[in-house]
Order: C-alpha cells, then structure tokens, then sequence
C-alpha cells in the first residue's frame, strides 16, 4: 500500500473516551461553539498560504533564489503534514484542546525565532524556523478543530468541516496585505507608532510605503499567532463517547459505506492508497500555484487592484488577485463540502478536480486584470474544496472513532505535494523565466485527480457490496 502503510508500522490503537451519561445529556447545546473556537484557529494557521508575501522581502534582504525560498515553504507543508500523525492519535486520546495549544505555542515559537536563527544560518535557519517548527505546529493545530467539529456533527459532515477549513483558507486574505505593507523596510529616521501597527496590522489603515521590516515583523506575528491560537483552542473538546445531534439517526446508505477501522486497518485497504494518491495530485497543483501566486500574477498580468476608488485602502485590498484567491479558497471549502453531503464525496471530487485542470490550462492565456481576478477565484474555489471532501471521506469510510488518527495519515499526502507542488514550480520558473509550463503540469495532475476520485467511488462501492455480503457493517 506504498508510503501510508509504511508510516502505519511505527503506530498502535488509539483509547477509547469516556463519558457520562450526564455529560452526554449536557453537551448538545454547546457544539456551536467549538465551531466558532475551530474556525479561529484555522484563520490563524491559513497564513501559511500567504507565503508568497515573504518572496521578495527575502530575495532582496539576501539575494536568494526563488526556489531557495519556495523550499521553505515545501519544508513547512512536509512538516505540518508528518506533525499530523502524533497530534491526530494524541487528540484522539487526551481531547483536541490540550494538542491545539501546543500547536499554538509552536507556531508562535518558529517565527520568534527565526530572524535569530536565519542572521546565523542563512537560509538553513528559515527552513529550521519556519519549516519545521512552523509546520509541525501547524499540523497540531489543524488536525484538532478538524475531528472536534467532525465529532459534533456527524448530520452536516461535509459542511461543517467546510466551514472548519474556511478559517484555515481565509487566513490569507486577513494576512496577506497588512503582512506586505508591515513587512517594507522603515523609511530612514521614521518608525511606526504602536498604534500605527495595529492599525495596519488589522486592516484598518493603509502602509505609506514604510513598515517594520522583516525580522520585527516576525516577532509580532509569532506573539499575535500564538495568543489567537491558544485562544481558540480553549473552545474545542471532543463530544461524549456515543453522542448524536438530537432527533438525528445516520442514514442506513451511509452508515454501510464502511466500519470503524483503526489507522492500520484502514491503512491495509486499497481505497485509503487510491485515496492518498488522488490527494497528492490535486493537492500538488495547486501548492505549484498558490506557493507563488503572488509574483506569478505578477508576471502573467499585474497585481493591482480592480476596486473603485469609492471603496478606500480598507475594502480596495479584497479586490486583489491573491485576496481574490484566498476568499474563493475559504467559500470554495464550504460550498464543495455542502455539495459533497448532496451529491456524494467522489463525484464531487471528480467534477471539482476537471474545472480545476481547465482553469490553470486557460490561465496560461488570460492577460486582462478581470480576467486574473476570474482565474484567481475559480482557482481558490475548487483548491478550497480539497480540504473539505478528503477528510469527510475520511471519515465516511474510515469511521468517527479514530478519525484524527486515520486523517492524520491520509494528510501525508498533503506533505508529499507540499514538497512536490513549491519546489517544481519554483524551479520550471528558474529554468525557463516564465510560468507557462508549471501552469500546464498543474493542469494534467488535475486530469489525473479526476480520474482517481472515479476510482474511489469504484472502490467503495465494491467495498459496500463486500460488507453487505459479510454482514460487518457499523451504524
């Protein structure tokens, strides 16, 4: 079953929680609020998809290649992947609250000390900071709103973890421009106020072409990650052991999808490497693009903003092609999710993954600024939707019981494409000075995902017949 399997070996069965009745009585009413707890720890965590902020503030501060620095980004996205797999089985076991805050403090920990460590290292400190610290607390903190909301809403499944994950898409957009403004050298013998900071740094007043600089900049961010985090985390807890939403019941269609399977029992089937695989091809073609969206754009056809001027500096900053794409990645979460509970989760996937290889086919000819703002949305709509369908078909097939766990190994394939995607963008850029044929490699592996979500559905219907035929079915 290839690389899943392999990382199976190092990892046992996970406990069992416990729960009064009581409790379970009690517990209904609050599960709206872990949602809210889980979306504000995925706002925080998505700023990882603005890495392209960071692009030319570092080649001009050290001269870098872009792939040097796009691998930064590729260690990060490995990272958060692999962290996924202890932090997945530890809140399987001790509850999402206690993992999600060590992700916080770890997230908050990589950017304090990365100008320390890359004045020292060079680019080998960015990939210690920011990748590895920065990614493994990345993937603590993701995984638990994940299962949290997963547990307390087995009747809206695809939808509710979309809108769990828009947090994690929408980071971007709230990161992004105040990052650029905040991240500008400070004009000589001028520095911004306190007030001036914050201002800026939520949004609320425009950068004058003076900022902060890099290494301040990723002091504060590191304090403001860590605190939001934390914050965050102090609302997610898993439901009781056997609770259902009231008056809810699972369909029998769907509770004979699949049994419970601990993660080496789901790692032995055929559909969690098909699985694995059709995530790895959607995943990295869109990390190809989104890791350099900014400069990309940049060069296909400019990166203004097409906002009237009615609008001001406040609102003028949604308009732009990676605000664009970071809104669309948000929405497109939730509405494949809501689609997916309709529609069923490979035929969705399937239809999503098509439209995603026609627009990076018809990027690579759209020169108009409305035509980028077009290309920006339609791909942050269908990106989004992967990271509401892998792990409510996670759990469809795989069962509830052991979901962090299991989705923890079925995200490694997030890191393999995380790998992937960044740094072969990045180097067809270096070698032929353009994006175009990046763009059409993205656009194949689209055509390839297609087609191995019509596998996984072949397969889990096989795998429903055998079920029903043996009489091993949950629910």
């Amino acid at each position: 079953m290839g690389f899943p399997l392999l990382l199976s070996a190092v990892m046992g069965a996970g406990a069992k929680p416990k729960a009064s009745s009581q409790a379970q009585v009690a517990a209904g009413g609050s599960r709206y609020w872990v949602l809210v707890g889980a979306v504000l720890v995925q706002i925080v965590l998505g700023t990882i998809y603005a890495f392209s902020v960071f692009v030319q503030p570092l080649e001009t501060e050290f001269g870098w290649a872009r792939a040097t620095i796009q691998a930064a980004f590729s260690v990060a996205l490995a990272m958060f992947a692999l962290a996924m797999i202890p932090a997945g089985r530890m809140q399987d076991r001790i509850g999402p609250r206690k993992v999600a805050i060590i992700g916080g403090v770890l997230l908050g920990v990589s950017f304090l000390l990365t100008p320390l460590l890359v004045n020292a290292f060079g680019y080998w400190g960015l990939y210690l900071s920011y990748g590895v610290i920065g990614g493994a607390g990345i993937g603590f903190g993701y995984v638990c709103p994940l299962a949290a909301a997963s547990k307390w809403f087995p009747d809206k499944k695809g939808l509710i973890t979309g809108i769990a994950v828009a947090g994690f898409g929408a980071g971007a957009l709230f990161f992004a421009g105040p990052a650029s403004a905040l991240l500008l050298p400070p004009a000589e013998g001028e520095s911004l106020s306190l007030y001036q900071i914050i201002m800026v740094g939520m949004g609320l007043m425009p950068g004058e072409g003076s900022g902060i600089g890099w290494e301040r900049f990723f002091i504060m961010h590191g304090v403001v990650a860590a605190l939001l985090v934390i914050g965050g985390a102090l609302l997610l807890r898993n439901p009781p052991a056997g609770w259902l939403p009231k008056g809810w019941t699972p369909s029998q269609s769907k509770a004979k999808v699949m049994s419970e399977k601990t993660p080496s029992e789901m790692l032995n089937t055929p559909l969690a490497t098909i699985i694995w695989m059709t995530f790895i091809f959607g995943a990295t073609s869109g990390l190809m693009a989104i890791g350099q969206w900014t400069p990309m754009i940049a060069e296909l056809g400019g990166n203004s903003s097409i906002a009237p001027v009615w609008l001001g500096t406040a609102f003028a900053r949604f308009f732009t092609p990676v605000a664009i794409l970071a809104i669309f990645n948000a929405g497109g979460r939730v509405f494949w999710g809501w689609a997916s509970d309709k529609i069923d989760r490979p035929r969705a996937m399937m239809i999503m993954f098509l439209a995603q290889g026609m627009a990076f086919m018809v990027l690579v000819s759209i020169k108009s600024p409305i035509g980028i703002v077009l290309a920006s949305a339609w791909v942050g709509l269908n990106f989004g939707g992967i990271f509401s369908m892998f792990p409510s078909a996670t759990s469809d097939y795989f069962g509830l019981k052991n979901f962090g766990a299991n989705y923890g190994f079925i995200f490694t394939a997030y890191g393999v494409a995380g790998i992937m995607g960044p740094i072969v963008g990045g180097v067809i850029r270096d070698q032929t000075q353009e994006y175009i044929l990046a763009l059409v490699f993205a656009g194949i592996l689209c055509f390839i995902a297609a087609l191995g979500a019509v596998v996984i559905w072949a397969q889990a219907r096989s795998e429903r017949w055998r079920l029903e035929v043996e009489g091993d079915v949950s629910g």
